[in-house]
């Protein structure tokens, strides 16, 4: 019994690990050429979309309600005059809210969230997965001049020093 119990347990861990390579395997398959490998970032959507035989296939769309105001949020903070909380609470007057699921409402978004998205590629074209960009095939809201001068402003924030107080 134990000899049996120790053979399938191995046979099932073999399984599990194959799985697993073979998930991760797709997946980087999917984000080399293009695809989106997990929920789309707000400002875009998960769409199905029907192909010539009725095949349904998963893509990523802009969502026209939310990404104007992923756009403005790039551009205003790229030009180095808004702070980050000043932004966010700008997007929560102009009524940003995440996208709702079957379990959970939409609500404003954090301030957290507002700086992650920040400095997600994926809203210049990219599609970022285990540690390497790829060109993404869904369309970008945000050029790339932009999404690059944001980066240099977060730099620039975080190589500044800071003010000594004394006492």
């Amino acid at each position: 019994m134990g000899l049996l119990h120790g053979i399938m347990s191995s046979i099932a861990e073999f399984y599990s690990r194959n799985l697993a390579t073979e998930t991760v395997k797709g997946l980087t398959q999917k984000a080399a050429q293009g695809g989106t490998t997990n929920r789309a970032p707000i400002g875009y959507v998960n769409a199905g979309v029907r192909d010539e035989r009725g095949r349904e296939n998963r893509t990523v769309q802009v969502d026209e309600e939310r990404a104007p105001h992923i756009t403005w949020a790039f551009q205003v903070y790229a030009s180095g005059r808004w702070q980050l909380s000043q932004i966010h609470r700008e997007l929560i007057a102009r009524g940003l809210t995440t996208l709702p699921t079957p379990k959970r409402p939409s609500k404003p978004i954090a301030i957290s969230t507002l700086h992650r998205l920040l400095s997600n590629p994926y809203y210049k074209g990219d599609v970022r997965f285990k540690g390497a960009t790829y060109k993404g095939s869904h369309e970008a809201i945000v050029p790339k001049e932009v999404w690059y001068q944001v980066q240099a402003v977060t730099s620039q924030l975080l190589t500044r020093p800071k003010c000594m107080t004394t006492t």
